[in-house]
């Protein structure tokens, strides 16, 4: 886990744009979107946010800004640095006045104890320097504002890292986009068909209830990145360590990820 700071343009590159792909061709806002965030930002809510000002770090199309707008945020600043996903976000967040939306990387962001809740939803795993970005978020929280990240967990994942990551590691982040998008397509076939089968945990259960479009959004997500760090607890705890964060609270959601809930020292 690197903690050495790297130009802005350098760590932008790639990843974050592999993701564009995505936001272009999986735009839409759906109910479902927002008990997947209420899982993700456990033991929070959205209601939490109701009168706060708050902050989304690679805020995707917007779905996950969306759930606390809609539940009495006071303001909204998102930021992302793909210039379509911007676009798109911006298009779904239109409703809300309070809301803006930025083409920034947060390792350029440069707020100072601004803000009531910064958050991040399934990116940070996704930089080459997380820590960095991570203390960029905890530097633009006022002091007792709350610190919410939701990161891939190594632990209930096993199977997972072992079978189909190697396929995204040396293969299919090197595809062109619309051949892995084709992939993803099949592999969602396969997947609705497993997803029929009993299953106790609460994450496929989950997914067994999302459409066939919702699905293959998610499977395309796995498939595209090139950087995706799984997590262990103690990994996740030492992202943070050292930082001026108190009351931390860290959850394993779906049992197969982490949650991290803390507050900046007042």
């Amino acid at each position: 886990m690197s903690t050495t700071a790297v130009a802005p343009q350098t760590i932008a590159t790639g990843t974050q744009h592999e993701f564009g792909n995505e936001w272009d061709w999986y735009r839409e806002i759906l109910p479902m979107h927002e008990e997947q965030f209420r899982r993700w930002i456990q033991p929070l809510t959205p209601e939490f946010f109701a009168g706060k000002s708050f902050l989304d770090v690679g805020c995707g199309v917007g779905r996950n800004s969306y759930w606390p707008l809609k539940a009495g945020a006071s303001r909204c600043l998102a930021i992302d640095y793909d210039e379509r996903t911007v676009a798109v976000a911006k298009t779904n967040l239109a409703s809300f006045e309070n809301a803006e939306v930025r083409f920034q990387s947060v390792y350029e962001l440069d707020l100072q104890n601004e803000l009531d809740i910064a958050f991040s939803i399934g990116v940070i795993h996704h930089l080459a320097d997380p820590r960095q970005a991570v203390e960029r978020m905890v530097t633009a929280l006022k002091p007792g504002g709350s610190l919410i990240l939701w990161l891939y967990g190594h632990e209930g994942n096993e199977r997972y890292l072992a079978v189909i990551d190697p396929l995204r590691r040396y293969v299919t982040n090197k595809l062109p986009p619309p051949a892995t998008r084709w992939l993803a397509r099949a592999m969602t076939v396969v997947l609705r068909g497993y997803l029929q089968l009993p299953h106790r945990k609460p994450y496929l259960q989950l997914l067994r209830q999302m459409t066939f479009r919702h699905l293959e959004a998610i499977v395309f997500d796995q498939l595209i990145p090139s950087i995706a760090h799984y997590w262990r607890k103690d990994e996740v705890e030492q992202l943070i360590a050292g930082l001026p964060l108190t009351n931390v609270r860290l959850t394993h959601t779906n049992g197969m990820s982490w949650t991290v809930v803390a507050d900046k020292v007042s």
